[in-house]
């Protein structure tokens, strides 16, 4: 599974943003901005999550901030920079010698917590933000388990859209597919005899939440 950082990390603008800044090697926001075709506060955002992450530092001289790559920054650039050259070299590419692909295992069937990382960065409505662990889901779902999933894609895709300045038309095209799911939990849950109440209350927030990403009232 993907996490949060490598998405951002593979977005166009954020590699063109660390190939700029690893060829102009001191640098400031605006022309970066200008370089890689977007809005300064677009640009921002993205130099903000890169010194988040280490990849950055920044440093002021009169009204001016500078910016330039960490030596993580650099070497991830540098690697960057020869991944961009493959893709555009002519030259004709081989295996390592002795070098085989066997398809790794899968792995064994359960569901866990997967501990050792760091917790994911879950979006609240209202601004804040609180942590939450991955979560791998192995074997048939339940109604919880899949209300879980849609929550996280729904807020997954949010995320993304905010962080692109995508507009509200595809925004609402982006989250206009899970209302099918959504419709199918529901009507599930009222198929039950005796539903549980947390269940029921999950649900409601669920519809809640798609709602709010939606910016309108979602009819059930």
């Amino acid at each position: 599974m993907i996490s949060d950082i490598e998405k951002f990390l593979f977005q166009e603008k954020t590699c063109l943003s660390l190939l700029f800044i690893y060829d102009k090697e001191v640098t400031y926001i605006s022309e970066v901005a200008e370089n890689i075709d977007s809005t300064f506060a677009h640009t921002n955002k993205i130099i903000k999550r890169l010194e988040e992450i280490g990849f950055i530092s920044s440093v002021f001289e009169g009204r001016t901030r500078f910016l330039q790559l960490t030596p993580k920054g650099w070497h991830y650039s540098k690697n960057l920079t020869e991944a961009y050259r493959v893709v555009f070299s002519d030259e004709n590419f081989a295996f390592p010698e002795g070098y085989i692909p066997t398809r790794k295992p899968d792995p064994e069937p359960e569901i866990l917590t997967v501990s050792g990382e760091k917790p994911n960065n879950v979006f609240v409505a209202g601004g804040t933000e609180r942590k939450k662990e991955k979560k791998v889901y192995v074997g048939p779902l339940t109604l919880e388990d899949r209300i879980e999933i849609f929550n996280d894609k729904i807020r997954e895709i949010y995320e993304e859209q905010t962080e692109s300045e995508a507009d509200s038309k595809t925004l609402l095209r982006k989250l206009g597919p899970y209302d099918r799911e959504l419709k199918m939990i529901g009507k599930e849950i009222e198929s039950l005899e005796n539903p549980d109440p947390k269940l029921v209350k999950s649900y409601r927030v669920a519809v809640m939440k798609y709602s709010f990403y939606l910016g309108k009232e979602y009819e059930i």
